[in-house]
C-alpha cells in the first residue's frame, strides 16, 4: 500500500511512465518483487521498457505489453512515417514544428507535414503549443528503433546541427527588440540544447561542433540563469 516513505516513490513512477495506465498496470505487478524507490530506480535506468515486457495474458496480444502496444502503433504506419517517428526519439521534451522538418531533411516538408499528421493520430505524437511532443516512454522505444536500424549517429548530429543553427540565429537577435522572443525559443529548446551539447561531447560525437553550440549559448546562458 501507499504509505508516507513510499509516497514519493510511487508519484514519481507515475510521472516516469507519463501516467499511461497500462504502463502503470505492468509496472505494479513488480511490487511484489520490488520496493517502489527500487522499481522507480529500475524505471529510470538504461532500458526501463524491458520491466514493462510481460503483461496480462487475457489482455489482446498488441496490448499485452507496453512495447508491443507502442509497436502495433509503429507498424501501421507507412516507411516516411517510420522513419521520422525514429528520428524524433533524439528530441528531449519535443521541438518545434520547423525543428521537425529539419530532421527530417530527407523528406519533402509537405510530406514531413502529413506524416506529423499520422504520428498525431496514432497517438505516438501530441501537437502543443505549436510544439510536436513524444512521451517519454514512446521516446525510449523509437531511439532503440533507431539504433537498430543504424540511424542514430547520423540522426544525432543532424540533432546537434539544427540546434546549433537555432542558437547561432537567437544569438545575432539578443541584443536588439527580438531578445526576449529569442530568448524564450532557446528556452523551450533547452533539453534539445543540452542533449546536443551531450551528445558533442561523447566519444563518437562532434567536439568541434559542441564547442561552437557552447559558444552560441553562453550569452543565453548568463541572462537566463542557467550557469552559476
Amino acid at each position: 500500500g501507499i504509505t508516507q516513505e513510499n509516497a514519493q516513490a510511487i508519484a514519481e513512477i507515475g510521472a516516469r511512465l507519463d501516467g499511461l495506465p497500462l504502463a502503470i498496470e505492468l509496472a505494479a505487478a513488480w511490487v511484489k518483487l520490488l520496493t517502489p524507490a527500487a522499481l522507480l530506480a529500475r524505471l529510470s535506468g538504461a532500458q526501463p521498457l524491458h520491466m514493462l515486457a510481460s503483461g496480462a495474458r487475457d489482455l489482446p496480444a498488441r496490448q499485452q505489453t507496453l512495447r508491443n502496444t507502442i509497436a502495433w502503433s509503429y507498424d501501421l504506419l507507412g516507411p516516411a512515417e517510420q522513419r521520422l517517428f525514429r528520428a524524433l526519439g533524439v528530441c528531449v521534451g519535443g521541438c518545434s514544428l520547423e525543428a521537425a522538418e529539419a530532421l527530417a531533411a530527407d523528406l519533402p516538408p509537405a510530406q514531413v507535414l502529413g506524416a506529423l499528421a499520422a504520428l498525431v493520430d496514432g497517438s505516438l505524437l501530441r501537437q502543443e503549443a505549436g510544439r510536436v511532443i513524444m512521451l517519454e516512454t514512446i521516446r525510449e522505444y523509437a531511439l532503440e528503433l533507431l539504433a537498430g536500424a543504424g540511424e542514430l549517429p547520423a540522426t544525432a548530429h543532424r540533432h546537434a546541427s539544427v540546434f546549433l543553427d537555432l542558437a547561432a540565429t537567437a544569438r545575432t537577435h539578443l541584443l536588439d527588440e527580438q531578445q526576449e522572443h529569442w530568448l524564450d525559443r532557446l528556452e523551450a529548446e533547452h533539453d534539445n540544447l543540452r542533449a546536443a551539447l551531450a551528445w558533442c561531447c561523447a566519444p563518437g560525437g562532434d567536439a568541434a561542433l559542441g564547442m561552437r553550440l557552447a559558444e552560441a549559448l553562453w550569452e543565453f546562458w548568463l541572462m537566463r540563469g542557467h550557469v552559476g
